[in-house]
């Protein structure tokens, strides 16, 4: 009876054993290499490692080159808010730096790798040229779409709707846009869609379009927000021509300017935008008007919309 009992100890040590080191020690322990290696699912349903998802992308492509990177080079403006600012810490903020870093957190899941975003700051000359020789990947920061555009970049699908809009000086008599007929001098950010409309050669599909000033003198600053600054500077201009929410939010910040009453002097789509220039940048469009629609459908757009310019843009008028 003793030799069974001792057989039976040495039993239960040894389950014990075996259970003990199955189980990693305990319920704190980090997850088997069974588990940590488990699929991700793809967009359509189907189920595909990380590795596999990044593998199946051609690495001579945008994409591939970003993936294969770990990072995506994204233009911006420090001075454009509220849709692209610096705050205090030097972190960058704003609509358009949102929607950026959601997308890309996005795009990262969609191809099962991390990528990192790196802030770029060229001239918005240059990012509306197209040929970035390299320099940045993509602009995500407010870019109308428009026809001559489009023949230098190509455009994922729209994020938000934008209008523009007129600011006069606090003190100015003018009241509406015919006021401005017969060479008043009018800032804009230069190769904008404002500078555009002003000097007739906008391309763009709205049958609600109105006719600019006659005459304009047109004087362009580097961005629009410039425009707002130096007239709080003591700059003399009859009237700025920017974007209607950026004009709002400067309004509401200084005493300096106030926007004109009216219907908006025109609507554009607006999208990230990537160089035609550059590496093929089909699977690239197709990821991210994935992620895009994902972000309209979610309201994850209409609740940063909300956030940073105190009303819906995303919806098409």
């Amino acid at each position: 009876m003793r030799t069974v009992y001792r057989s039976m100890a040495l039993l239960a040590v040894v389950v014990f054993l075996v259970v003990g080191c199955s189980s990693g020690g305990g319920a704190s322990s980090a997850p088997s290499a069974a588990a940590s290696a488990a699929p991700a699912a793809s967009s359509d349903g189907a189920s595909t490692a990380p590795s596999e998802a990044a593998a199946s992308i051609d690495p001579a492509s945008l994409l591939g080159k970003v993936v294969a990177a770990g990072k995506i080079r994204i233009s911006t403006d420090p001075n454009y808010a509220p849709f692209s600012f610096l705050n205090p810490d030097g972190t960058y903020d704003g609509f358009d730096n949102a929607t950026a870093v959601e997308a890309i957190k996005r795009l990262s899941a969609q191809v099962g790798k991390p990528i990192a975003i790196e802030w770029q700051t060229p001239s918005w000359e240059a990012i509306t040229a197209g040929g970035w020789g390299g320099r940045f990947d993509i602009s995500i920061g407010s870019m109308s779409v428009t026809n001559g555009r489009a023949k230098v970049v190509d455009f994922v699908d729209p994020y938000y709707y934008d209008s523009g809009a007129v600011a006069v000086p606090k003190d100015s008599p003018v009241q509406t846009l015919a006021d401005l007929n017969g060479g008043k001098s009018i800032c804009v950010g230069t190769a904008t869609t404002y500078q555009q409309w002003l000097d007739g050669s906008l391309d763009i599909v709205d049958p609600n379009k109105l006719a600019p000033p006659t005459d304009p003198k047109i004087v362009p600053l580097e961005t629009d927000n410039l425009c707002t600054q130096a007239v709080a500077a003591g700059r003399k201009y009859d009237a700025i021509v920017a974007n209607a929410n950026g004009l709002a939010d400067q309004a509401s910040k200084t005493p300096a300017i106030r926007v004109l009453a009216g219907p908006p002097i025109f609507t554009v789509s607006v999208a990230f935008a990537l160089d035609k220039a550059g590496p093929s940048d089909a699977s690239m469009l197709a990821a991210l008007n994935k992620v895009v629609a994902d972000m309209h459908a979610d309201g994850t757009l209409t609740a940063l919309s909300m956030k940073y310019l105190k009303k819906d843009v995303t919806i098409k008028p």
